[in-house]
């Protein structure tokens, strides 16, 4: 995590690798190794990844959410609508997730849903920019 954090991908790729050399199916190491996919590009590997990690820790809300980002950079709005709906409702009080949620109903034209995300992504962290500056929030 440290080496991916601080943006040292191919070190942080080799860990993950290691780590699924042992154990398969180590569901961390395979979102993280999909997130780190992603980072670079590599959006199909990713989502394999990503849904691989899912389909063995169903209830892992950060995968649902990095599933929901990988959808978005492929253009595929529904598929990360309903992954970032799985992670809110995994974990309510997941304000980043709400924001994303927001960002794909917007995309899909559902302007009041994505207000509400919204909305929800304020009350849950008032201080976020990103939610703020968007043009779907009136009053």
């Amino acid at each position: 995590m440290q080496h991916h954090t601080a943006g040292r991908l191919p070190e942080a790729e080799a860990i993950y690798k290691r780590i699924l050399q042992t154990d398969p199916n180590q569901p961390i190491a395979l979102h993280l190794l999909g997130v780190a996919a992603h980072q670079v590009g590599k959006n199909e590997t990713a989502v394999d990844l990503i849904t691989k990690a899912l389909a063995i820790e169903p209830n892992y809300a950060d995968a649902h959410n990095n599933l929901g980002n990988v959808f978005t950079a492929l253009e595929k709005l529904d598929g990360a609508a309903a992954s970032y709906q799985k992670a809110v409702t995994l974990k309510p009080d997941y304000a980043d997730a709400h924001n994303n949620l927001g960002n794909a109903l917007k995309g899909l034209g559902k302007l009041e849903e994505a207000a509400a995300s919204y909305h929800k992504a304020l009350g849950l962290n008032p201080d976020s920019a990103l939610t703020y500056n968007n043009p779907c929030l009136s009053g």
